[in-house]
């Protein structure tokens, strides 16, 4: 038995949430989370197919997140397996771990959790359980450790899923069943071949294309909101209104990862928003969105929500609104809102930069915006800018800190930037750029540092380079990593995506034991080792890949 009171946030582990799911079944999944709680359950995507595992007749689904270090070195001492929260089943009771990757530098986080659980780390050496990944763009520097990937949104075949579940028993043949089905990936079922991937077995799909809800009105969304009672990273209930993005910005991932752009109908948005309000207790909202002023619906949606929300005496917030469109639809619906935090990407310094890398903002409107952001009851403000761009130049940089500068005279109020190391990532329209040079990149680092030296109203963050250049090696990676991450694994690193715990020598000591160069996997130029799945069909097998 252990004593929770002797551990960090021991909420964490417990299993007394506000709409909770124990459920006895014949086929037991456990959904897994490589992060800490606080951070898996913000993901919508792991919250939405947990209670739809749980509404299939015959399927139970528990969930497990990643312990932090003080649980972690207790289970060790102690050899006690890594246990789900509902029944504190251990993990590899399970016949299905689902683990969400949706972050490269939570991969030693996902090995660590399998051995904790006692379960082998590579596939070929696992017997019974079967692991699927989902959430990822690229899967392939994990293809040695995951029996199957999903690719897309997982709610639109989960039944298919685990109608293979119900029906074959021995692992070879549900892996098999799977593969035939669209939207899942064996690597096991093909091989390297030339700098690509060919297929073993003629069942074997190929291209692999990606699975997407086609109906958002009709698709399952969960209104029996599992409420914490710890605070946790997005600490709020919210109601997506759309999917996708329909904007083209180069450096973007997202876009073709959640494509196409599709909306749900406001009556729909409006009954889910009452739903959950009802059953979850909930004192702060959103809705959720990549750009939820593009919603079609949005004045509307705003005006009635406020009115809601004043009733109920609930907090409201809007995140990813564009300043185009304060300018010219919203700034009247704004008003109202007794506090607002408006968070704003502007991405690049100069309009010559956001030209050039198609972040499209109407630099007129953007100067009316600041006459109408003193109008509008802000509680702070934050924007986002990258560094390490293609085409940029000094000028681009200098003129960050300037723009920033500019807004705090009208506003006077604190202000939050944050400025990240551009990444090119896989299925974006910049995947064949390189990565700045990390020489480059620490000059530019130390540029930006003293041009904000001495503004105390300003609070500014800039991303690791250090772990800015791994995020980029392990998402445009190849099989070839999976002994990379596994010897990183055994010389300690995990939580890698906390500045605190990150440890760049450990990565060192892996790439050079492997005999492995990194800078391979940053230059830009080919082969890209994902192109044999399809994620938007605009850009896939065309332009960029050539």
């Amino acid at each position: 038995m252990i004593e929770w009171i002797k551990f960090n946030k021991p909420q964490r582990y417990l299993d007394n949430e506000w709409n909770v799911i124990k459920k006895k079944a014949k086929i037991r999944v456990c959904l897994c989370f490589p992060d800490l709680y606080e951070v898996g359950m913000s993901n919508l995507g792991f919250r939405i197919i947990y209670h739809l595992f749980n509404e299939i007749e015959g399927i139970s689904c528990e969930r497990a997140f990643m312990p932090y270090f003080d649980l972690l070195t207790h289970l060790e001492r102690k050899r006690i397996k890594l246990f789900s929260l509902e029944t504190k089943t251990p993990l590899d009771k399970f016949e299905v771990l689902g683990f969400n990757l949706n972050y490269e530098l939570n991969f030693t986080n996902f090995l660590t959790m399998l051995d904790l659980s006692g379960i082998s780390l590579f596939s070929s050496q696992r017997k019974r359980i079967i692991v699927i990944g989902g959430g990822i763009a690229n899967p392939e520097p994990l293809a040695q450790f995951v029996d199957i990937f999903f690719l897309g949104e997982f709610e639109e075949k989960i039944y298919s899923f685990t109608e293979v579940l119900k029906k074959y028993k021995n692992k070879e043949d549900r892996l098999k069943a799977l593969s035939e089905i669209e939207g899942f990936y064996v690597p096991s079922f093909y091989r390297e071949e030339n700098s690509s991937l060919k297929k073993i077995y003629n069942f074997a799909s190929y291209p692999l294309k990606k699975v997407y809800v086609k109906d958002l009105n009709s698709s399952y969304y969960p209104l029996r909101w599992l409420t914490p009672y710890t605070s946790i990273v997005h600490d709020r209930a919210y109601v997506e209104v759309a999917r996708g993005c329909p904007h083209h910005c180069f450096f973007c991932q997202a876009r073709a990862f959640y494509s196409p752009y599709r909306e749900k109908k406001i009556e729909v948005v409006l009954k889910q928003l009452e739903e959950i309000y009802k059953f979850s207790g909930y004192e702060n909202f959103s809705f959720l969105s990549l750009s939820l002023s593009d919603y079609s619906c949005i004045e509307e949606l705003i005006d009635i929500a406020l009115d809601f929300f004043k009733r109920k005496k609930i907090n409201f917030s809007l995140p990813s609104l564009r300043v185009d469109d304060i300018v010219e639809r919203l700034h009247h619906k704004l008003i109202r809102l007794e506090k607002i935090s408006l968070t704003l990407a502007i991405e690049a310094g100069t309009s010559h930069l956001r030209r050039k890398i198609n972040k499209r903002i109407d630099w007129k409107k953007f100067w009316e915006a600041k006459e109408i952001l003193k109008t509008l009851p802000l509680k702070h403000i934050k924007f986002y800018f990258m560094f390490g761009l293609p085409y940029e130049e000094e000028e681009d940089l200098a003129a960050i800190p300037h723009l920033v500068e500019s807004i705090f005279e009208e506003l006077r109020k604190k202000l939050h930037v944050s400025i990240n190391v551009f990444v090119p990532k896989p299925f974006s329209y910049f995947q064949n750029k390189p990565m700045e040079k990390e020489e480059n990149l620490l000059k530019k680092k130390k540029l930006l540092l003293n041009l904000f030296k001495n503004k105390r109203y300003l609070k500014v963050s800039l991303s690791s380079i250090k772990r800015s250049i791994l995020e980029a090696i392990l998402s445009r990676g190849d099989r070839e990593l999976s002994s990379v991450i596994y010897r990183a694994y055994l010389w300690g690193a995990k939580f890698d995506s906390y500045r605190e715990f990150f440890n760049w020598e450990r990565w060192e000591k892996a790439f050079e034991e492997e005999k492995i160069d990194y800078r391979k996997y940053l230059e830009g130029r080919g082969p890209f080792w994902w192109r044999h799945i399809i994620w938007d069909e605009g850009l896939s097998f065309k332009g960029s890949f050539k």
